[in-house]
């Protein structure tokens, strides 16, 4: 018996080193990226909840300087013609529990106070509050893989649970979730907490407690409630339990009954009169739609001064439908992190696992996430890295399981003395395929990280934040709006309104100064990035269609880099209108060297140029 016992603690202490080495590995992995390599934000939606975080930091309340020509529309018609306050402008594009969760984070650094926090060129490519918030993000990614790994030691063993989050740790992609500044990562730690209350409810309803199984149901709806005030979008992953606790749990259909009450309080109703300024919640819908059979995507719309050209494409809605479908199911292993063991999930349900909890679970996470491929489908997300993107919050399950179905498989092998030894090769295999090329990488990285790069390397093209933290804030002001293709850079790193810039001229001319006239608004100039031209992938055919009318000016800044010799003006060369019967002013008469913005300023070079109204240059000297 003492023997027995020897053995067990030699094992406890053989898993406790394990937990130790890989919590070591995972969490330096982690702060290296997080302090060596890190470039800055990428992505446009997370320096967006950045900026609301920092309005929420200041006392602002939910409102943002990243301002729609569709949000200006809808609140001018909803308001009757009214004028507009543009220095609280209301937020109703995003959920707004992240923003919040930024905010905080925001003011414990003191980067709600942004002249104090400037950025010093000559020490830093990278702005030190990007690195603020994906450090946020990155404390959450570490807290969704120690609820991974409680969760599935529950489930499973611990050994499953290493290895799951192993493979989560070492995942690139799951990495650059925990770095990017989105909402993933603490989306990932509300339904994994949602888990936990789902296996506690099954556990009490074996054991015919009714009364915890009320309770822990209640918990896990109100922890997917959160997660849809993180992203709407996870209203999906909401329905999906509603319909799998709505049939496995007795009496049929109380307990979805139950979480469509507690998500109709929590969800439904905040965000009702959160998207009032706006046209409501069927407004928002339909524009989410548009993504993805709009005649155009919900970029184009959003950058729309007017909903009187909205129009879906009917014509193909089931074709296209199906397409996304098929998308949404092909590129599941990518959008899983690549991590090997996550396409045997789909096998795992056809395995009849022992443990109610683990079975429950199993049809659980299948209910969610095909509710969330439908979802994404109907609203055309097919993005990897996206706000929106859900795929990756069933990551830990997919890969949990599959883990599960490869030991299940070798068990049955009757290995005998050999099964922990080529349990153990399984996994090193496992580790390898998912994880070789990326870790191969590691030094690489680290070299570049420590010796070459002390300043930082930013995400450029098409994001210099130097540039519009320091030549651009003290080129422009404080009260008026700035033209941009780059909203969100502009209202996070230099904290100045920014007017996403319409596709057409008469779209500003016409429907949108009218209004800025009305509130006292005006636009101080217009600024032009590598968002407009380098980032473009089909050349000139691309610029054309992202910038729309202004075109010239993208082109402009290319055809200086071309011939840097030449001070060529290319948009003075458009004086009339190619379509006689608008309205709108010519683009000559807005930038041209006689036209109300002049004075061009080179913020990066010919990369990034401010046309302003008034000489700013002795203003950033």
């Amino acid at each position: 018996m003492d023997k027995l016992t020897s053995k067990e603690r030699n094992e406890r202490n053989k898993l406790m080193t394990l937990r130790w080495i890989l919590g070591f590995i995972v969490v330096s992995l982690c702060m290296f990226q997080l302090f060596l390599t890190y470039r800055g934000m990428d992505q446009p939606v997370a320096m967006d909840m950045a900026q609301i975080g920092r309005q929420i930091a200041r006392g602002e309340g939910f409102t943002s300087k990243f301002i729609r020509p569709i949000d200006v529309w809808d609140i001018n018609k909803l308001n009757k013609n009214k004028p507009l306050n543009f220095d609280q402008f209301p937020e109703t594009n995003h959920a707004p529990l992240y923003p919040y969760v930024l905010a905080g984070a925001i003011k414990a650094t003191g980067f709600d106070k942004f002249e104090e926090k400037r950025m010093d060129e000559a020490k830093s490519n990278v702005y030190a509050g990007d690195r603020v918030i994906a450090a946020t993000s990155t404390v959450f990614f570490l807290l969704a893989l120690l609820l991974a790994y409680t969760l599935f030691s529950r489930l499973f063993d611990e050994v499953v649970a290493a290895t799951a989050v192993a493979l989560m740790g070492l995942s690139e992609l799951m990495l650059q979730y925990a770095l990017s500044g989105l909402p993933q990562p603490l989306m990932m730690c509300l339904v994994l907490g949602a888990a936990h209350c789902l296996v506690s409810a099954v556990k009490a309803n074996e054991e015919n407690q009714r009364a915890r199984t009320v309770l822990w149901n209640c918990l896990m709806y109100v922890l997917l409630a959160l997660l849809c005030l993180t992203c709407r979008m996870s209203i999906w992953c909401a329905f999906g339990m509603m319909v799998f606790t709505g049939l496995y749990f007795k009496p049929r259909g109380m307990y979805a009954a139950i979480g469509a009450a507690i998500l109709a309080i929590i969800v439904v109703l905040p965000n009702l009169i959160l998207m009032a300024p706006t046209g409501g919640m069927e407004k928002k819908l339909m524009y989410g739609l548009f993504n993805g059979f709009g005649s155009d995507g919900a970029i184009m719309l959003m950058r729309s001064a007017t909903t009187e050209a909205l129009s879906f494409n009917s014509s193909n809605f089931f074709l296209r439908l199906l397409g996304y479908t098929f998308a949404q199911f092909n590129s599941m292993y990518i959008n899983m992190g690549a991590i090997i063991t996550t396409p045997f999930f789909l096998l795992a349900l056809l395995n009849k696992f022992r443990n109610p909890a683990v079975e429950a679970s199993k049809w659980a996470v299948f209910a969610m996430w095909l509710a969330a491929c439908i979802g994404m489908a109907l609203f055309g997300e097919s993005e990897t890295i996206s706000a929106s993107q859900q795929a990756v919050l069933f990551t830990p399950f997919f890969a949990a399981f599959g883990t599960a179905l490869v030991f299940i498989f070798l068990a049955r092998m009757q290995l005998g003395q050999a099964f922990n030894g080529v349990r153990g090769l399984a996994i090193a295999t496992m580790l390898v395929i998912s994880s070789g090329l990326f870790l191969f990488q590691l030094p690489k990285q680290l070299y570049i990280g420590i010796w070459t790069s002390a300043r930082g390397i930013p995400h450029f093209p098409p994001y210099y934040p130097a540039a519009m933290n320091g030549k651009l804030h003290n080129m422009s002001n404080a009260k008026d709006l700035i033209v941009t293709d780059q909203p969100w850079g502009v209202a996070w790193y230099a904290d100045r309104k920014a007017l996403w810039i319409p596709r057409s001229i008469e779209e500003l001319t016409r429907n949108l100064e009218p209004i800025f006239h009305r509130s006292g608004q005006e636009i101080q100039g217009f600024l032009i990035t590598p968002s407009s031209h380098s980032m473009q992938s089909s050349g000139i055919t691309g610029v054309i269609r992202e910038a729309g009318d202004f075109a010239p000016l993208a082109l402009e800044g290319k055809l200086l880099l071309l011939a840097p010799r030449h001070n060529m003006a290319f948009a003075e060369l458009f004086t009339t209108n190619a379509n006689p019967k608008s309205t709108a002013r010519p683009l000559a008469s807005l930038v041209s060297s006689q036209g109300l913005y002049r004075h061009r300023n080179f913020i990066l070079g010919a990369e990034m140029v401010y046309y302003s109204r008034e000489d700013v240059s002795e203003q950033n000297k």
